[in-house]
């Protein structure tokens, strides 16, 4: 057992937790209050949110794994996606999606397209969150098995039941304001690290000429084109069809603050890819890739190399707080998925809000305990994982929500052939596995696309009331053409 980290993880965890049971009250007053923090985010902490909730463990254990074992090309086809999802959310989306009203993707679904978009959105979300909680589950794994001395398993179990109960006790309101202090926690101890590799190895240029040296295949190509080109697309619509993020725009006050949370968010995310290079570089120095069992690890390895067991407890605090930040997201989305999507919707209508909140509680708690058991025996490195969540989601969301948004002639029938045919094509090229490694989304999101265009055009149009409503989407921009003419 790391004794210094140990006891600086359990104050974390302890401090987490008591937000969450300090926000119980006011969470689980009403459903708005649990589900988007009563649409009260103001920018600054909507931006901080925003940032954890998509700074996940594939964001720093992930990227720099895989860009020490798979060559520095990798980090950045996955950075340069990753950095660019905000300001692609923020001008597609952000201020169109607030403008709803809605509080959840399957819900905005309903809205655009009908009840049976809704339902097949909602599967979608809870098999893909449930997914999602796997990559960050596992990090915990790995970090609670260094720090705490115990095996793999259990540190999965008892880290995974740590984050699930703030999360399902404070609902949104704990989640927002727990991911602030995770955000800023993140950052601070990415730059400190970075500081640190940089001053011990007498600056960037000789940093990266060192790592070049001792591991020669940091800087190659080592994976085929479609494997960059896709891990791109993957990240880059990330924000805009992850429930988890989606979810951060309805809980901002307005329109305008959802836009501004995503570019502060962006500007954030940027920062940390840079420390994500600094530190990628720090572990292709040390020449140990090949060694560990679980590359994965190399960022752990990075930090115990760097960094004094004070400072060493304080980024392990801030890995743990970008697994906690991100899995509460998906815990949430999951659990507004099926108590106010489906059993609200359609089961018991009249149920009242503690009722359904309180289902929230328990499917998170649910929830959780399957993206354990999966996590128990994770399928891939912790990049590729995420990679797959995230071609998943744009090959059956990303173009019924886009073009929802955008194209009035878009239609139910024509949603749910884009969303069946892409996630389909998706989950097919993954089972028979004919391309590179996480190209999948370069062929299922096309056939989305084609699929909803055609179908729309092939079947009756649109309602006028769902016409006008594409309207009430861009109010900004319609205003402004109003006051114009």
């Amino acid at each position: 057992m790391q004794l210094m980290e140990t006891v600086i993880l359990a104050i974390y965890l302890v401090g987490m937790t008591l937000m969450g049971i300090y926000f119980t009250k006011r969470a689980h007053s009403s459903e708005s209050d649990y589900w988007t923090a009563g649409k009260k985010i103001n920018t600054f902490v909507g931006a901080f949110a925003l940032f954890a909730a998509l700074a996940s463990s594939s964001s720093l254990m992930g990227a720099v794994g895989s860009g020490v074992s798979l060559g520095i090309p990798f980090l950045f086809a996955y950075g340069f996606g990753a950095v660019a999802i905000l300001p692609f959310t923020m001008f597609l989306v952000s201020g169109q999606i607030r403008r709803s009203g809605v509080s959840t993707l399957p819900e905005f679904f309903k809205q655009r397209y009908g009840n049976s978009v809704q339902i097949i959105a909602v599967a979608i979300v809870v098999v893909g969150m449930t997914f999602y909680m796997v990559p960050q589950l596992t990090a915990s794994g790995l970090i609670g098995s260094y720090v705490l001395g115990i095996d793999y398993t259990t540190a999965v179990i008892v880290l995974g039941i740590g984050f699930t109960l703030y999360a399902a006790l404070g609902g949104m309101w704990a989640i927002t304001y727990t991911d602030l202090i995770q955000g800023a926690l993140i950052l601070v101890g990415m730059l400190v690290l970075s500081i640190i590799i940089l001053t011990q190895h007498n600056g960037f240029a000789s940093l990266i000429q060192e790592a070049l040296t001792v591991t020669p295949t940091f800087g190659d190509i080592t994976q085929p084109w479609m494997s960059y080109f896709g891990l791109f697309l993957a990240f880059l619509w990330f924000g805009i069809v992850s429930p988890s993020a989606v979810m951060r725009n309805f809980a901002s006050r307005d329109a305008r603050t959802a836009r501004r949370s995503a570019l502060g968010a962006c500007l954030l995310y940027l920062i940390i890819f840079i420390f994500g290079f600094i530190i990628a570089a720090g572990g292709a120095s040390l020449g140990i890739a090949e060694t560990l069992d679980n590359q994965d690890m190399i960022f752990i390895s990075v930090i115990e190399t760097y960094m004094s067991p004070l400072l060493a407890g304080i980024m392990f605090a801030g890995l743990l707080a970008a697994i906690m930040s991100s899995a509460d997201a998906m815990l949430l989305a999951i659990s507004a998925g099926v108590a106010r999507d489906i059993y609200k919707e359609y089961i018991k209508k009249d149920a009242t809000e503690k009722q359904v909140t309180r289902l929230g509680f328990i499917i998170m708690v649910v929830a959780s305990m399957i993206g354990i058991l999966i996590a128990i025996e994770p399928p891939q490195l912790i990049a590729i994982m995420v990679g797959w969540v995230g071609g998943g989601l744009l090959s059956a969301f990303g173009f019924p929500l886009v073009l929802g948004i955008w194209w009035k002639r878009a239609n139910t029938a024509g949603a749910l052939a884009g969303m069946l045919g892409g996630g389909l094509t998706f989950l097919l090229l993954v089972i028979t596995k004919p391309f590179a490694l996480v190209s999948e989304p370069i062929i299922a999101a096309p056939v989305s696309l084609i699929l909803v265009i055609v179908v729309s055009l092939m079947t009756p149009p649109p309602s006028e009331e769902m016409k006008n409503q594409v309207d009430r989407y861009h109010g900004d921009l319609i205003n402004t053409k109003r006051k114009v003419s």
